[in-house]
C-alpha cells in the first residue's frame, strides 16, 4: 500500500499485516498529522456494526475484495477471517494459499472502509473521475449509389491520450443497398477484437444502437466487406476532434484482420455517433504514490470532520479527548480556518500542489493551445 498505519501504542487492537506493512511511499496515515489522529481514536469514531461473513466454500469463485468491496469476498475459515486478494479465486485454501487470501479482522475492515472513502474524496477533490469530453455525430448523407473498391471499407479511430481516453460507439448506420445483415469487424493491431452486426435499411441513413467501447492503444478499425452503398465524396479532417483521430480506410487481403489498409478521403456509407470520456484509472494506477502527501492530508481532514460531527452518532467524547466545548471549538477551527496553519490550510495547500502536478502531467494531448479556435463540422 502507498500509505499504511504505524504502531502508536494507543490501541490493543491489531490491524492486518497489509494495513501496518511498510508503506511504498514511506508515509503513514497517522504520522505527521494532527495528534488527535490515533488508531484508538479512529476506531472509536468509525461505525461499530456487527459483521457476519459466510464460511469459505471450495466451490465458490471469489473476487478481489479491494476491487469488488463486497462482503461476499470476505470469508471465515477455522475461526479466522480472510479477504480475497485476487479475482477468480477458486478452491484456494485460506491460511494456506497466502497469494489469494489475507487474514484480517473486523477492525481492519472498518479501517479499510474509511480509507476507501478517503480515496474517493481524493479523486473528487482533484476531479480525477470519469468526465465526458465530447459527443459527435460523424456522417454524410449519401444519395449516390457507389460500388466500393478493394476488399474492405471502413473507418479508423485513434484515442488521443492513449489509455486516458475511452471511445464509446453509441450508434452506427451503414447506407448499404441491402436490408440483409452486414458483419462489421473491429480490429486492433492486426487482431480481430469482435464482430458486430449492422442492419442496413436499403440505403437510408438510420442509426442503430451499438454500445461498444474502445479500450486500449493503437488504431481501431471498423471495417466491412466492400459492397454497394449510398455515399457522397467528402473531405475529412482527421484532427478536427479534441479527443480522438478518425479517418476512412479501405483494405485488400484474405481476411479483415490480415488486410493491408490505406487512408482515403472519400465516404463509404458508414456513419457514427460516438462519445469520448476521460478515464483517470490508468493515470492513478501509474502515479497515485506521487500524490501520497495530499492523500494523507485528505485522510487527516476527513478524520477531523468526522470526529467533529460525530457522524456515526456514537457517544465517544472520552475516546476523542473532547471533554468540553472549547475542545470542540478548536477542532472546528482546524477544519475551517485557513489563515493559521491548521489542518484546513495544509489540506488547501497540498490540494493546490496536487492540482499543479496534474496540470503538468495529465491529459497533455487533449489540451488545446490557448487562442486556437476549434471549428467543428460533419462530413
Amino acid at each position: 500500500m502507498n500509505l499504511t498505519f504505524a504502531e502508536d501504542f494507543t490501541s490493543t487492537d491489531q490491524l492486518d499485516s497489509e494495513l501496518i506493512g511498510t508503506p511504498d511511499s514511506g508515509m503513514y496515515w497517522n504520522r505527521g498529522v494532527h495528534p488527535i489522529l490515533t488508531i484508538n481514536n479512529l476506531l472509536s469514531i468509525l461505525p461499530n456494526a456487527t459483521f457476519t461473513f459466510t464460511a469459505w466454500d471450495e466451490e465458490t469463485t471469489y473476487g478481489k475484495f479491494e476491487t469488488s468491496r463486497k462482503k461476499s469476498d470476505v470469508v471465515t475459515y477455522k475461526s479466522a477471517t480472510y479477504l480475497s486478494l485476487l479475482g477468480t479465486n477458486l478452491n484456494k485454501i485460506p491460511g494456506t494459499d497466502t497469494t489469494y487470501w489475507l487474514e484480517t479482522n473486523i477492525n481492519s475492515l472498518r479501517v479499510r472502509a474509511f480509507v476507501w472513502s478517503v480515496e474517493d474524496n481524493f479523486k473528487t477533490a482533484l476531479s480525477l473521475h470519469r468526465k465526458l469530453e465530447e459527443n459527435q455525430y460523424i456522417y454524410n448523407v449519401g444519395e449516390t449509389l457507389q460500388t466500393l473498391s478493394n476488399d474492405y471499407s471502413g473507418w479508423v479511430f485513434e484515442p488521443k491520450g492513449s489509455d486516458y481516453i475511452k471511445i464509446r460507439i453509441n450508434q452506427m448506420s451503414l447506407q448499404a443497398d441491402t436490408d440483409e445483415e452486414v458483419s462489421l469487424y473491429v480490429i486492433n493491431q492486426g487482431i480481430l477484437q469482435t464482430t458486430l452486426t449492422l442492419n442496413p435499411s436499403n440505403g437510408l441513413l438510420e442509426f442503430e444502437d451499438i454500445g461498444y467501447t474502445i479500450t486500449g492503444k493503437g488504431r481501431f478499425l471498423f471495417v466491412f466487406d466492400s459492397q454497394d452503398v449510398y455515399s457522397e465524396n467528402a473531405f475529412n479532417d482527421p484532427l478536427r476532434y479534441d479527443s480522438f483521430v478518425c479517418y476512412p480506410v479501405n483494405g485488400t487481403g484474405d481476411s479483415a484482420a490480415e488486410a493491408t489498409y490505406s487512408n482515403v478521403s472519400s465516404g463509404n456509407g458508414l456513419s457514427f455517433n460516438i462519445s469520448t470520456y476521460l478515464d483517470s484509472g490508468v493515470y492513478l494506477t501509474n502515479n497515485q504514490i506521487d500524490f501520497s502527501k495530499f492523500m494523507q492530508c485528505q485522510f487527516e481532514y476527513d478524520f477531523i470532520r468526522m470526529a467533529l460531527h460525530n457522524a456515526n452518532s456514537r457517544s465517544n467524547i472520552n475516546e476523542r479527548t473532547l471533554t468540553d466545548e472549547s475542545s470542540l471549538s478548536l477542532l472546528s477551527v482546524e477544519s475551517l480556518n485557513t489563515d493559521m496553519y491548521t489542518v484546513a490550510r495544509k489540506y488547501k495547500e497540498e490540494k493546490q500542489a496536487a492540482i499543479n502536478t496534474i496540470n503538468k502531467t495529465f491529459d497533455k494531448f487533449l489540451k488545446k493551445p490557448q487562442g486556437m479556435e476549434v471549428i467543428r463540422k460533419t462530413i
